[in-house]
């Protein structure tokens, strides 16, 4: 049985609110391909496609509920390749020191 998912929409109220969110999602989607890499290595090549599809699932929902609403809420959100790698950057040195929660760290 398939599970339906209501959908809301969401738009963040100010700038920081919406950079928050879409360098939240940047780290959460880093985590998820980084878990994905682990779990392949230590899974049988016959489950590999299940567990992409899972994974590709989570970091769907992650990109329409986080990064795709502040960057349609202010546009120069859009994260070019650089600016996606300096998050992930930023957001694993920021936990890797205790300060998760701080943005643009």
């Amino acid at each position: 049985m398939a599970l339906l998912q209501e959908t809301f929409e969401m738009t963040p109220p100010t700038l920081s609110c919406a950079e928050a969110l879409r360098d939240g999602g940047i780290d959460a989607m880093a985590a998820l391909d980084s878990a994905l890499a682990l779990a392949l290595a230590q899974a049988p090549v016959e489950s590999h496609a299940e567990l992409k599809r899972a994974i590709g699932r989570a970091m769907s929902a992650i990109m329409g509920e986080t990064i795709n609403p502040a960057v349609k809420a202010f546009g120069a959100l859009a994260p070019s390749e650089d600016e996606w790698r300096r998050v992930v950057q930023a957001r694993l040195q920021a936990r890797m020191a205790g300060t998760a929660g701080a943005a643009g760290a």
